[in-house]
């Protein structure tokens, strides 16, 4: 129940930059490019998950640490795509980046909190 806003918010700003992306960036428009940036998007946080659940697993790294790895996905991402879908992976890793870090911060004011 804790992580449902960021979750939440993570949903609703990817489909904002989906939309965006749509609008503005997308090289050709058409009736199932948005359920491609869509399924995209889903592609990307599924891979991000298992990173994220495997190196808290295995290393045990949280918080900052954990905001490393959409940067080595994105890495991944400019070895082998075309510039329109790393601008798009680029986005996903800002939102990423993004709520990962608010989580922090909120978790971060709770423990102080709590002192």
């Amino acid at each position: 129940m804790k992580r449902v806003p960021y979750i939440l918010l993570y949903i609703l700003l990817v489909m904002l930059w989906s939309i965006l992306f749509y609008n503005f960036f997308a090289p050709e428009k058409g009736s199932f490019v948005m359920l491609g940036l869509l399924a995209a998007a889903g592609f990307f946080s599924l891979i991000w998950g298992v990173l994220v659940s495997l190196t808290q697993k295995w290393i045990g790294w949280k918080g900052y640490g954990m905001m490393i790895l959409p940067v080595v996905i994105l890495i991944v991402f400019i070895l082998g795509v075309d510039p329109s879908t790393f601008k798009y992976a680029l986005g996903i890793t800002a939102i990423s980046e993004l709520v990962s870090f608010v989580k922090i911060i909120f978790h971060r004011r709770k423990l102080l909190r709590s002192l």
